[in-house]
């Protein structure tokens, strides 16, 4: 099976270089050296939609704005395609549409690949029509993301039925590269970059090191704003990781949670929040109410027996759900139904 995740429009387009994947390692198309990018720890390990370049041998990962005028020569089964942003444009339709990718990959089969909620709604029109026009579509949504209105919604403007897949992950390798459990008794402090989506994290988390004397920390900001400093992912995981706590109050069902995901993976607690895998992975501490996250944390540091079950269940329900073959299997069934 020759898998390519591809995506147009995107607004990443200096930072995310297409590469391809030989022998377990991702290489850049144009020097052919091992390659890594800000949602890389190696060239061997990715978090989210690119672990589908890994589910089978020659996966590769292509970002249309590199290929405006000629489409590489691929031997491809399956398309995995997020249009998004200009991509959706008029102006530049027919250089990211469906019908480019059919023409130079006949026997692939593309599912649409609906990677944010938040579509403009200036884009919406096009981007039901870029859905319409793949084999098939996709979300990545368990359980508790699939019954929002908003997919109801998209679903009543298809011609065709939403699949709903969890998100892969690349366990046993994020575990054994950063699991241990001699956790420190400190709290890390998760912003997303939207300010809208932080409530009141920094707050509490700040408040619950005072009042119980845990070490608060924070990656470092900007220098005059709210903005955090780019760091890569692997560095990101060396600050955030060996903390028991992670305080993340992001207030968004609409969101799937790829941190507390890999907050389970590596045996620490995500603390607060609404995203789905918060509710999924940490149903006890999901929710932004300060009283019932503060009644939950005093527990949790004086009963260790107590957090040890928050991360056993934490680890339990991440391999039912996000492990790669679980998704490969997810994935195999909706392509037979394709064929």
């Amino acid at each position: 099976m020759k898998v390519a995740v591809i995506f147009g429009g995107t607004s990443q387009n200096d930072d995310l270089k297409s590469f391809y994947v030989k022998d377990g390692t991702m290489y850049d198309f144009k020097y052919n050296k091992p390659h890594i990018f800000q949602a890389a720890l190696s060239p061997k390990v990715v978090q989210g939609v690119w672990n589908y370049c890994w589910f089978w041998d020659d996966g590769c990962f292509l970002n249309l704005f590199e290929y405006e005028e000629e489409l590489p020569d691929l031997d491809l089964d399956f398309i995995l395609y997020a249009n998004e942003r200009h991509g959706l444009d008029e102006d530049h339709w027919d250089k990211y549409s469906v019908s480019r990718l059919k023409n130079k990959y006949p026997n692939a089969i593309i599912m649409g690949f609906i990677k944010e909620l938040t579509v403009p709604p200036h884009r919406y029109k096009g981007w039901i029509r870029f859905l319409n026009e793949c084999d098939s579509v996709m979300a990545p949504a368990t359980d508790t993301m699939q019954k929002l209105p908003k997919y109801t919604e998209i679903q009543s403007e298809l011609n065709k039925k939403i699949n709903f897949f969890s998100q892969p992950v690349n366990i046993k390798d994020i575990h054994n590269l950063y699991y241990s459990d001699k956790k420190d008794l400190a709290i890390f402090v998760y912003l997303p970059n939207p300010i809208h989506r932080r409530g009141h994290t920094l707050e509490f988390a700040n408040y619950i090191g005072k009042k119980y004397n845990i070490p608060v920390i924070t990656k470092p900001f900007k220098d005059g704003s709210n903005a955090g400093v780019h760091m890569p992912w692997e560095k990101f995981t060396n600050l955030w990781a060996p903390c028991l706590f992670h305080f993340n109050l992001d207030p968004e069902e609409s969101q799937q949670g790829q941190q507390a995901i890999n907050v389970a993976t590596v045996g620490s607690i995500n603390i607060g929040g609404l995203n789905e895998s918060h509710q999924v992975l940490f149903p006890e501490t999901a929710t932004c109410d300060l009283d019932v996250l503060e009644a939950k944390i005093y527990e949790y540091i004086t009963y260790p027996e107590k957090r040890n079950e928050a991360i056993q269940y934490a680890w339990k329900k991440l391999n039912e759900l996000y492990g790669q073959e679980v998704v490969k299997k997810q994935l195999l069934s909706v392509l037979k139904d394709n064929k």
